[in-house]
């Protein structure tokens, strides 16, 4: 792996385990549906203007609904479900649930006919779908999250899978740029559509340092460096990085939430990260 994959991975995954902690901090001015809705928005305006600047090579028009289904699972799907989700469960719960994603991907990229299947990853998969479920049962004290909650982050997880797989095979025809610019130009009305207008009056400095941040880093940034890694990289294995976003998100969670670790919750994310890393080795 390119030494600049490696570090987008590595920045890809600090960002994104600061994502659910910060959110929450912005949820009491924003609530979720603003936090995502500031996020689409946001996004589609900086990466085509972006584009516009860089003079990215246009994307031909035959190409668009694929963009736009990769759009409906990694941007609205994907950001809908997650922020909902995180809104009904607590981030620890969150983050290690998403920790499946690399199976997810995996399973979909064989199914596809992408990536072929082996007894190693057969297994890897099932052991971490079985943490993923320990996680979703585990309602121990303070740290238990709602289910309903619990099980929106396991379909996020599914939408991101699919659109890592999609966006691998539309980075062999545009660039990165161009494709983040049109994912969200497609994704931002179809968000909006689900949580209305963005709210901007509100007086909370706090408040607005915590959505710039989810917008700037884990919206902008992470997709951004995510297809720049995938250019060079299979969907699976960018998605195997992922299992260092619990360690972020436990230890920040921790100190700025007050969220603690419910009895079974360590051994499901150990569980359910032995599967990720079982399922995407090398065969």
């Amino acid at each position: 792996m390119p030494p600049r994959s490696l570090l987008a991975l590595l920045a890809v995954q600090l960002l994104f385990g600061l994502h659910p902690v910060v959110s929450k901090l912005a949820f009491p001015a924003f609530g979720p549906g603003g936090v995502s809705a500031w996020r689409a928005v946001a996004a589609a305006l900086v990466f085509q203007a972006a584009s516009q600047v860089s003079r990215a090579p246009a994307i031909p028009w035959s190409l668009q609904p694929r963009i736009f289904l990769a759009s409906m699972l990694g941007v609205v799907s994907n950001q809908l479900l997650f922020i909902y989700g995180l809104e009904r469960t607590t981030a620890i719960h969150a983050t290690l649930i998403i920790v499946t994603i690399p199976v997810a991907t995996l399973s979909i990229a064989i199914a596809a006919g992408r990536e072929r299947a082996s007894r190693n990853r057969v297994l890897g998969i099932g052991v971490a779908f079985l943490g993923a479920a320990l996680v979703v049962s585990d309602r121990g004290s303070v740290a238990g999250g709602d289910i309903v909650g619990d099980l929106m982050i396991v379909a996020n997880a599914v939408a991101y899978g699919a659109y890592l797989v999609m966006s691998r095979d539309l980075l062999t025809q545009v660039s990165p740029l161009s494709l983040a610019a049109w994912l969200f130009t497609w994704g931002a009305p179809a968000v909006l559509l689900v949580t209305g207008l963005p709210p901007v009056a509100v007086e909370e400095p706090r408040a607005w340092a915590a959505l710039g941040f989810v917008v700037l880093g884990p919206t902008i940034g992470t997709y951004f460096l995510n297809l720049f890694a995938l250019r060079d990289v299979p969907a699976s294995i960018v998605a195997v990085f992922v299992c260092l976003q619990p360690l972020v998100a436990g230890l920040f969670a921790y100190l700025w939430l007050d969220e603690s670790l419910g009895p079974f919750t360590p051994v499901a994310g150990l569980l359910t990260m032995a599967g990720v890393i079982l399922a995407t080795r090398r065969a």
